[in-house]
């Protein structure tokens, strides 16, 4: 590992290292993120990934001076504290997932951003830590990365840009159509965020919002039923971000206000985040992750447990009940409160997936994947419940489930979702209780 300070390294030590790294196939990025009280992104320290034939490896080292700070914020409180200096990650093959750590794995494009980025470069695939330097813009979180000490400026672009031109752009993508010469410039903003569907940044009222529109292959608004969703989880006190549906000529394009970028775009003010899996350590491919783990995790390195616990159990019984099978732990996540704790981020990504498979995507607690409510009853000393405050929250969302026709209808679904979600719910019903 290389050793870093806040400042430039030392220039002729520094360009011998280099020099020996770019002959190892080695790759070295500056790692930089907002503070609370930065106007800008500063750096924090280097991470390294180097390949030796088809395995990977690597590792992160703090700034000497980062870590001297006093409002330094930890890239990972349990798995990266500032406390220590060096981290290295441990090696694996290229077709495995690679080396990279899940606290930067959660600074990458999923589906729909790589599709963008190998787009933007004519088909070629990228390696991680081209797409770390490609997509500082819109990121997710407070991270930056560089190949110099110089942090790079970031700030998302505030032109305003027309809502059907992005939806256009996003619909010629996906579904293998050439994109027109002038909205070609549109995917960028969509290069840098999760998830498989097609998606976009852009600026609303001086705020930066997400936008989501149909993917091929849809058989219902994904829209509408997104934007149902997250109307009735509200309706069960769970939090969720600032929404709204806009019809556009032919679709519903949904937009969601980015909860990690507050206030006015031009204040750049960002909030570290980490995804579930990350603050957990439970990576992507595998069953690791659970509630009751990411409950847990809240107990230690949460600011707000005695709100967020019994939250999270609520939404665990609003999945439980709406079907929603992909609550992986990529679409859970903790945004950073202040003094290296956390507090967990608005729900996102709630939706019925209509297909009553009876899994969960993250298990209610190790070992138990199944959503019935019974499970759910059993693990209610962890977030903080007794039995009977349980009992009368399952209660209660099952009430308001139940009433999901009347939410539904005044957001605007057709007869056919209406129809789907009739049957998905009822037998659902029937999984969560036999």
């Amino acid at each position: 590992m290389i050793s870093t300070s806040d400042e430039a390294p030392a220039q002729q030590g520094g360009r011998a290292k280099r020099a020996r790294l770019a002959a190892a196939d080695e790759h070295v990025l500056y790692t930089g993120m907002y503070l609370p009280e930065a106007p800008g992104a500063i750096p924090v320290g280097l991470l390294t990934l180097g390949r030796r034939g088809v395995t990977e490896y690597g590792g992160f080292e703090y700034g000497r001076l980062y870590r001297a700070r006093d409002s330094a914020i930890a890239l990972n409180p349990a798995f990266m504290p500032t406390g220590m200096a060096t981290f290295n990650f441990p090696q694996r093959r290229l077709r495995d997932g690679g080396a990279l750590n899940l606290t930067f794995k959660d600074c990458l494009p999923d589906a729909w951003g790589e599709l963008v980025l190998r787009y933007e470069n004519n088909w070629k695939p990228l390696s991680a830590e081209e797409m770390l330097l490609k997509t500082n813009e819109n990121r997710v979180g407070a991270l930056v990365f560089s190949p110099t000490h110089a942090m790079p400026s970031a700030s998302p672009s505030t032109k305003r840009v027309r809502l059907e031109d992005l939806a256009e752009a996003a619909r010629c993508l996906a579904f293998e159509m050439e994109v027109p010469k002038a909205l070609k410039r549109l995917l960028v903003q969509g290069g840098t965020l999760g998830g498989a569907r097609p998606k976009a940044s852009l600026v609303r009222d001086h705020a930066l919002w997400i936008a989501k529109f149909p993917a091929k292959g849809d058989e219902v608004d994904v829209q509408v039923l997104e934007a149902c969703t997250l109307r009735l989880a509200g309706l069960c006190d769970i939090r969720v971000a600032q929404f709204k549906r806009e019809p556009l000529q032919q679709i519903n394009a949904l937009l969601v206000r980015r909860f990690d970028r507050p206030g006015m775009v031009k204040d750049g003010h960002r909030i570290h985040y980490l995804s579930a899996a990350a603050f957990t350590d439970s990576p992507y491919e595998s069953n690791k992750g659970s509630y009751v783990g990411l409950a847990s995790q809240l107990r230690v390195h949460g600011s707000m447990v005695s709100r967020d616990l019994p939250e999270l159990f609520r939404r665990l019984v609003f999945n439980v009940l709406i079907d929603n099978t992909d609550d992986h732990v990529k679409n859970h996540g903790v945004l950073h409160s202040g003094r290296n704790l956390y507090e967990l981020s608005p729900a996102f990504d709630m939706v019925p997936q209509l297909s009553n498979l009876g899994y969960m995507g993250m298990a209610i607690a190790a070992g138990s994947e199944t959503p019935h409510l019974d499970a759910v009853l059993g693990v209610a000393g962890h977030f903080g419940l007794s039995r009977a405050a349980a009992t009368t929250t399952i209660k209660r969302i099952r009430e308001v489930v139940a009433g999901w026709k009347t939410v539904f209808v005044a957001e605007g679904a057709d007869d056919l979702l209406l129809r789907r979600v009739e049957h998905c719910f009822k037998e659902q019903e029937k999984i969560v209780t036999r």
